[in-house]
């Protein structure tokens, strides 16, 4: 019986410009599902194969962005390729924690909602009481 191989995240990588490439023309239609499920299913294999690597943390920030209430739907083109041109530098570079930070500002940058999952109080309910 043969080896499975395990693709690279430099490999995984590649694939999710690709589907970066091809979601651009489609933006706002049906078509772009197709694509937007191939890079959503991308990025979870990187998730749960290499879950402790500097390029994952990014990904993961862009994958909470798009895929929250399936925002892949209301981003632009131009905001994909900016992405794609973003991975391109980061994808053959070791990664610090610094690069890191900043290429998920690059994403916000970019108009990306990398914490979409906020939490919103009532004002009118006091988190605490002195009358204890």
């Amino acid at each position: 019986m043969p080896d499975v191989q395990l693709l690279s995240p430099k490999q995984h990588a590649f694939s999710i410009q690709l589907d970066l490439q091809k979601i651009q023309p489609y933006c706002g239609t049906p078509i772009a599902a197709v694509y937007a499920d191939s890079l959503l299913r991308t990025l979870r294999t990187i998730r749960d194969q290499f879950p402790f690597e500097p390029l994952t943390e990014i990904l993961m920030a862009f994958y909470d962005a798009i895929a929250f209430e399936n925002r892949w739907i209301d981003y632009q083109a131009n905001q994909y390729q900016g992405v794609r041109d973003l991975l391109t530098t980061l994808v053959d570079s070791p990664l610090s924690n610094e690069d890191v930070e900043q290429a998920i500002l690059k994403l916000e940058d970019l108009g990306f909602d990398t914490l979409p999952f906020c939490v919103k109080f009532n004002s009118s309910i006091e988190l605490g009481s002195d009358e204890d």
